[in-house]
């Protein structure tokens, strides 16, 4: 059973994660919490109750001291966190998923966690459907996964693959592939942007093989992740309309809350699905 847990990240995933563990929605305590912004720090913090604020970390050595360690930072410190966790014989669970495309990273993470006494948890996120993936999966008949992810321009600014390519996104007047490639490649490339991919490759049939679409709206509002995928079990469909954090356009609501349903999974007497 999960009892004490650490946060490394206090932006804004880290921040509704730790909201929702103040107000008891999740079961756990939030022992220690970490981030190079002490003003984020004190944010999260002072979201408890006096007498029951988390203690705050000097360094990223201390969060390994708790049962879960939750990386909500960003994918430069996923490799220190993660395995550092796991070699503490700490559970983690991983926010900042893309960082997975990088093959030799995911593998010091894989091989950490089979030999750790704690767990790896990767979220569902912002997308629906990874149950009947994994199912398909293990029916070894699943065959195509594709990804088409559309996103508002502004959310796209900034990410490395536009930047790199001199797309003018000002000038995107209606809905416009901006990218199409595998989720290995998708993922380093809108590192703020494109966790999904990895994680639905990795329920299904791997990041090399899982295509990914990416489309620019300059009329869109939310950030749309549809999903198909077919095999010998049939065809799957699932689309999801996600509205932004009211503190960040570049992440959708619904991936700090899919941590919070994990959290509470953990520890849950009665367990709904796979």
């Amino acid at each position: 059973m999960i009892r004490s847990v650490s946060i490394v990240g206090c932006g804004t995933i880290g921040k509704e994660i730790a909201t929702h563990i103040a107000d008891g929605t999740a079961p756990v305590n939030l022992s220690v919490v970490y981030d190079h912004h002490p003003d984020r720090v004190t944010t999260v913090c002072d979201q408890f109750k006096h007498g029951e604020h988390p203690r705050k970390a000097d360094t990223v050595a201390e969060v390994f001291e708790t049962d879960l360690v939750i990386e909500a930072a960003d994918k430069d410190v996923v490799d220190d966190v993660a395995v550092g966790a796991l070699e503490s014989g700490s559970s983690c669970m991983l926010m900042s998923v893309g960082a997975l495309a990088d093959t030799e990273l995911r593998s010091n993470i894989f091989r950490a966690a089979e030999r750790s006494t704690g767990n790896l948890y990767l979220p569902s996120g912002s997308i629906a459907g990874l149950d009947s993936i994994k199912t398909a999966a293990l029916t070894g008949e699943l065959e195509n996964v594709s990804l088409q992810t559309t996103k508002p321009l502004g959310v796209l600014k900034g990410a490395p693959y536009i930047e790199e390519s001199g797309i003018d996104l000002n000038a995107i007047t209606e809905p416009t592939v901006v990218f199409e490639g595998t989720a290995d490649e998708a993922a380093p490339l809108f590192p703020s942007n494109i966790n999904v991919a990895m994680t639905l490759s990795l329920a299904g049939v791997g990041p090399e093989e899982t295509t990914v679409r990416i489309v620019a709206d300059p009329t869109g509002k939310n950030n749309v992740h549809e999903i198909t995928a077919e095999g010998g079990m049939g065809r799957i469909e699932t689309s999801v309309r996600n509205v932004p954090s009211p503190n960040d356009q570049k992440t959708s609501y619904l991936a700090a809350i899919s941590a919070i349903e994990k959290l509470r999974g953990l520890n849950a007497t009665i367990d709904v699905g796979t």
